[in-house]
């Protein structure tokens, strides 16, 4: 794909400023390349004897609102200034290093002094003092926000939204957009009968009695209309509905043929039509109050310096979580302590921002997470994953931190996590044969070549199962018994433990195969108590005038360690981010 972002500028000044010192080029056009999010990235760069004339992208496999952000600026950069000291761009750290790589690969052809370059200073920004009125105040632009700032716009406010980042659609964009619904069309189409109650039924099961089944009723009582919405809006679904819990649940997880991908666009899309005012890179530094206490605006900066106070009648806040924010992760759930894999780009102002409003703030231990066998830093995939929710290995063992087997291995596996983490283990084990290893060669060399983030081998080989057991600590005879055990639940074909399907069962004989299966985090839980209209609540059980949450930041009532499936963390974003601008315009503007 070729494509020109910016054309020939004007450069006169930067030449001038390193009096040609360092613009040697031999002129021509160069095509260099990089790799991003989705895969390599390419772009041809023209230049002139003295300096960067022109760069067009040709090849791009990256998203919209986060490669295309990321090369924008870039290129703009490169072009203004003449210089490859370009500021990281918020939010698309990848991307905006492929497009770098990719315009220093090719000036290093075109004989450029890259470490000249890189030294050639970009001028600071000044900023200026501004106010904009409106009616409706987002902070956030994932799939809460959005979702709130587009209803609140049909019901005719005035929104401005604050995105702290260049890119738009927080975590929502890199997630699957899954909805969990009951009595869907798609689900009409492809002969499923389900209904509402179903839904209810499933979430109060999973719950366990720790969600408030009031809020997980209303989610399943509303949830279809979101997704026809999101579909009256261009969303493609696929037609292949996924289970959300092994075999054992009536498929209802619907996902966007391009995920988040294709949700956030839409979003923005018609956001912007209606009216509603997007500004990026300006994140929200504090919540305004007017002389009667009532949260009224937001004042908040800009990359430029901008200094800008923005001013409604109420705010709702919707920034997602605080996982991108280590430090806070380790003081909200400390015992999170063996992630190797964490994704969500909340930092955790929406938290402090709500937690200084005075607002009961909902303390849990864990996050949203699942132990599986995946490496941050492998450059191959396995052929299929234990205790993945989406290509799990079944054709293995998995015990707990004790090595002893408490699940069906083709059980959702959030149900192997939850024993296993409530047994007070933060990580989980699988074991297999010979026979499973040869299936499966692409697992088997992960686990034998390479390390955990904590230095640890992922996995190991021997031939005997108490060689095995000590390489993570185990008792030998307990994971001897529990490899004996299984062993003769494969013979007779029939698993009489937990129920596996029989054509996962294989029997496990030497030499044998242990890999560990560590912290796989998406998001955290721990946020602000909000009622019905999501109004944020404050220490008093009372809802704090013009203040509203919704998405990750005030999760934490409707949830559980035993998640409810893949698809059901964007039930608040979409629910409740529709209830606060219905609210919010309701009362606040008597609209």
């Amino acid at each position: 794909m070729r494509r020109q972002i910016i054309g020939s500028v004007c450069v006169a000044a930067a030449v001038t400023m390193m009096s040609g010192s360092i613009y040697a080029y031999t002129a021509g056009t160069y095509t260099g390349s990089g790799t991003g999010h989705n895969g390599p990235v390419s772009v041809e760069v023209t230049v002139s004897e003295d300096a960067i004339e022109n760069i067009e992208i040709t090849e791009t496999s990256e998203s919209v609102y986060m490669g295309e952000v990321a090369s924008e600026h870039v290129i703009s950069d490169v072009l203004e200034y003449q210089s490859l000291a370009v500021d990281s761009v918020s939010g698309c750290t990848i991307s905006r290093q492929a497009f770098l790589a990719a315009i220093t690969d090719a000036l290093t052809q075109a004989g450029g002094d890259i470490d000249a370059l890189k030294k050639v200073e970009i001028p600071q920004k000044t900023g200026e003092e501004r106010t904009i009125d409106t009616d409706v105040v987002v902070i956030g632009s994932g799939g809460a926000g959005l979702t709130a700032a587009l209803q609140a716009a049909y019901d005719g406010a005035d929104v401005v939204v604050l995105e702290k980042l260049a890119r738009l659609g927080g975590s929502t964009l890199t997630s699957s957009a899954m909805l969990v619904v009951a009595g869907s069309k798609l689900q009409e189409e492809a002969g499923i009968e389900d209904n509402v109650q179903n839904l209810k039924d499933y979430f109060n099961e999973r719950s366990e009695g720790i969600a408030d089944p009031e809020w997980t009723d209303f989610y399943a009582e509303n949830i279809n209309d979101i997704l026809n919405w999101f579909m009256d809006l261009g969303v493609n679904y696929t037609k292949d509905l996924v289970l959300i819990q092994g075999t054992t649940t009536t498929p209802r997880a619907h996902m966007p043929v391009e995920s988040g991908r294709e949700l956030i666009p839409r979003l923005v899309e018609e956001a912007e039509k209606n009216g509603v005012q997007i500004l990026t890179e300006t994140p929200a530094v504090s919540l305004i109050q007017d002389e009667n206490g009532r949260y009224i605006g937001v004042h908040a900066t800009t990359k430029g310096g901008d200094d800008i106070t923005v001013k409604g009648k109420g705010v709702l806040v919707a920034t997602g979580s605080y996982s991108a924010n280590p430090e806070m992760l380790a003081r909200l759930n400390p015992k999170m302590d063996n992630i190797e894999i964490l994704v969500g780009s909340g930092d955790g102002s929406g938290y402090n921002m709500l937690e200084k409003a005075g607002a009961d703030m909902i303390q849990i231990d864990y996050i949203a997470m699942m132990y599986y066998f995946y490496g941050q830093g492998w450059t191959e995939f396995p052929e299929l994953i234990p205790e993945s929710p989406t290509i799990p290995n079944c054709e293995v063992l998995s015990v707990d931190g004790a090595g002893k087997r408490i699940v069906s291995e083709d059980d959702f596996t959030f149900e192997y996590t939850k024993i296993n983490y409530e047994e007070g283990y933060h990580e989980g084990y699988c074991v297999y044969g010979q026979a499973t290893a040869d299936k499966y060669p692409i697992m088997t060399r992960l686990g034998l070549t390479t390390k955990t983030h904590n230095g640890d081998d992922f996995g190991y080989k021997e031939d005997t199962i108490e060689a095995l057991a000590a390489h993570v600590g185990f008792d030998p005879e307990v994971l001897k018994a529990t490899v004996e055990r299984y062993n003769e639940l494969c013979d007779k074909g029939v698993d009489e433990d937990f129920g596996k399907d029989p054509q996962y069962l294989v029997k496990i004989e030497a030499p044998y195969y242990l890999l560990r299966m560590p912290m796989i985090c998406t998001d955290g839980y721990n946020g602000a108590r909000i009622n019905e209209f999501a109004q944020v609540i404050d220490t008093n059980g009372q809802p704090i005038p013009g203040l509203y949450a919704a998405g990750a930041v005030a999760s934490a009532q409707v949830t559980n360690i035993n998640y409810f499936g893949c698809g059901t963390m964007l039930l608040n974003c979409g629910v409740y981010g529709r209830e606060a601008a219905d609210h919010v315009v309701s009362m606040l503007l008597n609209k």
